[in-house]
């Protein structure tokens, strides 16, 4: 339990965001599939997702020598190895995604799992795939246990509209393919910015895949690490130091907007609009609570395009209303976003906010009792991202 004082700071804020867990997660899986080592270079303290894959990796017979600001990654002499206890995945999404598509390469059954949150998610697109590739796969959820290898073949389908991560998974794995794959992408595409991230890390290491329109090639490629790797910020945590910044206009907030894979589709730059009120999400649905937050103690409106949102570590549209309730900033959920009404400021809350295991939604409450007060249970998840954002936000 995590008891928060309104407080009314003044001066300067250096707010640190740590190193980008989209991009690190990838590096990591592509270093793994080397044949040489690679030295991984990121400012800040890594958050346990990224750990969670460092572990990962490890059970399979990769060495990773942990330093402060570097990893070096030294992959197993003969490939990855099937591990020899089931794979906890924590509450990474992307980390669970991975790990399937590895243990579908190996004919031994092996289980993944993962926590409380992580259990809850749904995982029916990815396992739907691979019972089509010729795996036994035991549930459409986590826990679940996985017996390949997976018989690819010349043309498969993947349904893009709720998450771009199988394919992201398939296309990390694909060195190891013999075969030439064509991928049928289906449905509308969302957070397009992170599959085109996916395919231009690979390509950096080699991948000679293509991607038109609505396919993707994926051809046999020889992996080769380019020796040193280094990772941008956890730009998606950009708008938390927005939120704050408005709450305490009093307080000045230096931080580093760089977003060099335009992963959120310039979608920062439509939030920090002084007229906004519509909001698009669908390539920037993390971002959905403290946007919400932002806009309704500021002009109100309406985001949409977050369907796909449902999905996250909570359902993210029905638990970021009920964080701002709690709050007394009203809101509205709608099918695919929020409804909000503009001009208010938190209040304090009549009882201990539950953060449903959310690192995002955790921080957004967070932010907001630094002007009203609040009781917070479980903020440790915020870890799993931002490992010093308590420490950060003590400071101010």
């Amino acid at each position: 339990m995590e008891r928060i004082q309104p407080v009314a700071p003044k001066g300067v804020l250096e707010y640190r965001l740590p190193p980008s867990k989209s991009h690190m997660i990838r590096e990591l899986m592509l270093a793994s599939r080397s044949s040489t080592e690679t030295e991984i270079f990121f400012q800040g303290k890594p958050g346990d997702d990224i750990k969670t894959m460092g572990n990962c990796l490890e059970s399979l017979g990769v060495e990773i020598t942990r330093e402060e600001n570097k990893w070096i990654v030294k992959p197993p002499d003969n490939g990855l190895n099937p591990p020899k206890q089931e794979i906890n995945c924590g509450n990474s999404g992307t980390v669970a995604k991975i790990m399937t598509i590895i243990a579908a390469s190996f004919d031994t059954d092996v289980t993944i799992n993962g926590d409380l949150s992580l259990q809850r998610r749904n995982n029916s697109e990815l396992s739907s795939l691979l019972k089509v590739l010729g795996c036994e796969i035991s549930s459409d959820s986590f826990p679940c246990t996985i017996r390949g290898p997976m018989k690819l073949r010349d043309e498969i389908e993947i349904d893009i509209s709720n998450s771009s991560q199988p394919i992201t998974a398939l296309i990390l794995s694909s060195s190891e393919y013999k075969e030439d794959i064509n991928i049928k992408l289906l449905g509308d595409g969302v957070s397009r910015g992170y599959l085109e991230l996916t395919i231009n890390l690979a390509k950096k290491w080699g991948f000679n895949g293509t991607i038109q329109g609505d396919q993707i090639n994926l051809t046999n490629w020889t992996l080769k690490s380019p020796g040193i790797v280094k990772i941008p910020c956890e730009i998606s945590l950009y708008p938390m130091a927005l939120l704050l910044g408005k709450l305490h206009p009093n307080l000045q907030i230096n931080i580093e907007k760089n977003d060099p894979d335009n992963l959120l589709f310039s979608t920062l730059d439509e939030l920090e609009k002084e007229n906004l009120e519509a909001l698009n999400l669908i390539d920037a649905s993390d971002i959905i609570t403290p946007a919400a937050a932002l806009m309704a103690i500021s002009n109100g409106g309406k985001i949409t395009g977050a369907e796909h949102s449902k999905g996250k570590e909570s359902d993210r549209i029905i638990k970021t209303c009920e964080l701002l309730n709690s709050f007394s900033l009203e809101c509205f959920p709608q099918k695919d976003g929020i409804r909000l009404t503009g001009k208010q400021m938190p209040k304090k809350p009549d009882s201990t906010i539950n953060t449903h295991m959310d690192h995002r939604l955790a921080m957004t409450a967070v932010i907001l009792a630094t002007y009203c007060g609040a009781e917070l249970d479980e903020t440790e998840i915020i870890n799993v991202t931002h490992p010093e954002f308590m420490e950060l936000i003590r400071s101010m």
